[in-house]
This record gives structure tokens, C-alpha cells and sequence, in this order.
């Protein structure tokens, strides 16, 4: 989400299916860093640094942050808290071989400089870090900062996990995760043929009196649905777009158009279905044959704001629900 991204929202595959390694090329675990990779140069929106040796105390500022850097074969030293219960996110916490690493401690999303400076970190990855420009100067003080090229929303998976392991001195297992990731996701789509060609309405967030509809692939979930097959309805790509990348903003009036193959929902408890109960909804053909998915913030979290975690577990949290759907 963009799609859910800030719902946050305004939101992307773990428990893949196949491992997508060939016997010419080992495992992405067991690829090594480029000899004399340090010092390595970073550079963002916010700034420029250098990483003068292989970091070992890396500090993630969001958990989509953490989820790249443990792919890399590095658990950071502390992890900012998700909105999941316990404060990490189930696909993180199934790659975890051991103890969690213990959780950043922010007061109204603020960055909690000087609990990172107590940590003594020599990276702090922040690709997807929404305020980063109200704390970088402080934080870039402590270690160099690996952040967005543009702004966290237009920040890819790929260029981040790409970003990530330069700095962290493997480049070729950054490409290698990309590379096994894409796969997944091409293998998914085989399996789940149904979705290809398949219309999408995704409403985000409802409210008392709107709702979002993702509207491009500049939100990360249509993007990531978009390799499935599945692609936004005409009425939806055709609304001006909001202030969130990938979004429009409809009133309910016209919910009577946002009829499609397949009709996904997210938003906090409750608001889902109030909206299914709305009659302009719940009499559109695709609610009427049962083809609707409700996710929770949690499972829109896994697409909105991507990783290869993340999108692993969509694959088969999200993925056959879906497929189901598109049945129907």
C-alpha cells in the first residue's frame, strides 16, 4: 500500500514455494562479499556517507529495514516496533533462528536518537523510514545512514536490497535474494493462473465517509499483485490521484462503480465490514459471488511495504485466498 501504505497504509512473500537456486549458483546465504569491498560509499535524498569497514552492528529503523537486512544473513542489533501484537512481524519472526533483537522504543513515531546512539551502531539502514529527514543529521553523526534514493514510497524492494548489501558488502547476495525472490513470485503466478487477467478493486482504510482505491503500480501491493496478472479496474485508473502515490480517494456515491474480478479489502478493525455492509457494495456482483478478500493490516502490511520476507508470506498467506477468489 503505497497500498496500504499509510493505512499506514499507505502497507510486500516468506514461506516460498521453491528456493530458486541452481547448482551453478549457491545458496544465497553462502555468497561472499566482494574481497576489498570497504569502504563502500552511500548515498540518498538526505545525504551521503561512507562505511569504512563491515558493519556489525546495524540498526533498522522500520521493519521493512530489518527484513532486508536479515536476508542478507546479518540480524540487526535493535529493530523498530511494527504494529503487529507483538511487535514484530510474523514473517520476521519466522526467519528468526534464536532471540528476537530487542525493540526500538519511540514515543509518537519519533527516531529515539539517543537510545541508537547508546547502542554504538556502525550502519543504520532506513529505506523506508517516513520522518527520517526531521532526525538524519543526528543520526548520520552515529554511522552512515543507507536511506531512499527519492522518497520512502517510491523506494523499491530491489533498490533497497540492493542499497543494503552495498553497504553491508554483498552485492552479489543482494542479487542473488532479489534474483530467488522474483522467482517465487514467477513461480506463484504460474500456480495461480486464475489470477492472470483478473480486474482489482482494493479499497484501503475506510472511513467515515471515503475510502482509498489503489489506482497504479505506484502503490507497492498493485504493483506486486500487477506480476500476478491482476491489474486496477478502468473506473479506479482513471480517479485523480490523492496525496498517497497509487491511491485515489472516492466518496462512498460512487461505490456502485467498483464493481471487478476481484474485490480486496484493508483497514482498521471493523471498518471492513462496515463497508461490505453498505448496500452500493454488498450488491456489487463480486461481493454477491463471494468474490471479496478482507485482509488485516497486518497481511496489507506484507504487500504495501515489501521485502523479500515479506513477499515470501504474502505468497502463501495472501496469494491462494486470492486465487480462490478469482474463481468465484
Amino acid at each position: 500500500m503505497a497500498l496500504l501504505r499509510a493505512a499506514v497504509l499507505a502497507t510486500a512473500t516468506a514461506a516460498a514455494l521453491t528456493a530458486g537456486c541452481s547448482a551453478a549458483e549457491p545458496p544465497a546465504d553462502q555468497v561472499p562479499a566482494v574481497s576489498g569491498a570497504f569502504p563502500v560509499a552511500v548515498s540518498g535524498a538526505l545525504g551521503d556517507g561512507e562505511v569504512a569497514a563491515k558493519p556489525e552492528r546495524i540498526v533498522a529503523l522500520t521493519w521493512t529495514d530489518a527484513d532486508i537486512v536479515e536476508t542478507l544473513g546479518v540480524t540487526p542489533i535493535s529493530v523498530q516496533k511494527s504494529t503487529a501484537p507483538s511487535g514484530y512481524q510474523p514473517w520476521y519472526e519466522d526467519a528468526i533462528n534464536g532471540d528476537l533483537p530487542p525493540l526500538l522504543q519511540s514515543t509518537d513515531g519519533a527516531v529515539p536518537v539517543e537510545q541508537i546512539a547508546a547502542l554504538r551502531p556502525d550502519l543504520i539502514v532506513a529505506t523506508k523510514a517516513f520522518n527520517l529527514d526531521r532526525t538524519y543529521d543526528q543520526l548520520s553523526q552515529l554511522a552512515p545512514v543507507v536511506h531512499f534514493a527519492d522518497t520512502p514510497s517510491t523506494e523499491t524492494w530491489q533498490s533497497a536490497t540492493t542499497a543494503v548489501a552495498s553497504a553491508m558488502g554483498v552485492p552479489e547476495k543482494g542479487a542473488q535474494v532479489i534474483a530467488d525472490t522474483e522467482t517465487r513470485i514467477d513461480d506463484a503466478a504460474r500456480r495461480h493462473s486464475d489470477l492472470d487477467g483478473k480486474t482489482l478493486t482494493f479499497f484501503v482504510g475506510p472511513s467515515e465517509s471515503s475510502v482509498y482505491v489503489v489506482n497504479s503500480s505506484e502503490d507497492a501491493g498493485a504493483s506486486f499483485l500487477g506480476q500476478l496478472g491482476m491489474t486496477p479496474t478502468d473506473f479506479a485508473i482513471n480517479q485523480p490521484v490523492s496525496t498517497i502515490p497509487g491511491r485515489a480517494e472516492i466518496s462512498y456515491e460512487l461505490l456502485s462503480e467498483t464493481d471487478a474480478d476481484v474485490i480486496v479489502a484493508t483497514g482498521l478493525p471493523g471498518s471492513i465490514e462496515a463497508l461490505a455492509e453498505r448496500p452500493a457494495v454488498a450488491e456489487l456482483p463480486a461481493l454477491r459471488r463471494g468474490a471479496f478478500v478482507s485482509l488485516t493490516p497486518t497481511q496489507a502490511q506484507s504487500m504495501a511495504f515489501p521485502s523479500p520476507l515479506s513477499l515470501d508470506w504474502a505468497l502463501t498467506e495472501i496469494v491462494p485466498q486470492l486465487n480462490a477468489a478469482a474463481q468465484k
